[in-house]
């Protein structure tokens, strides 16, 4: 069986980084049917962080990729706590 593609996010997620970072993020859902997309080097997030994880997700459904995001930092969890999304989230 193979192994799934890894990709590892690092820096900020945030209104800057995102719109640079979509159109790759897009591409290697597209281009795989299963991603996982490690969080464990990001240090900054916002609700576009959220957003972005959840257009991912919506893009994998498209696109028949099974993607899963690990290493999800604690802000970003508890802002999907509070927006009612964590379990989509959540392996």
């Amino acid at each position: 069986m193979e192994e799934p593609l890894a990709w590892k996010l690092d820096g900020a997620l945030d209104l800057t980084s995102i719109p640079r970072l979509w159109p790759e993020m897009a591409r290697r859902i597209r281009a795989s049917s299963e991603l996982t997309i490690s969080l464990g080097g990001v240090r900054k997030t916002s609700s576009a962080a959220l957003a972005l994880l959840l257009q991912g997700l919506e893009e994998a459904r498209k696109a028949g990729c099974s993607l899963r995001y690990v290493d999800i930092p604690d802000d970003l969890l508890a802002l999907a706590r509070v927006s009612n999304v964590e379990k989509l989230l959540l392996p």
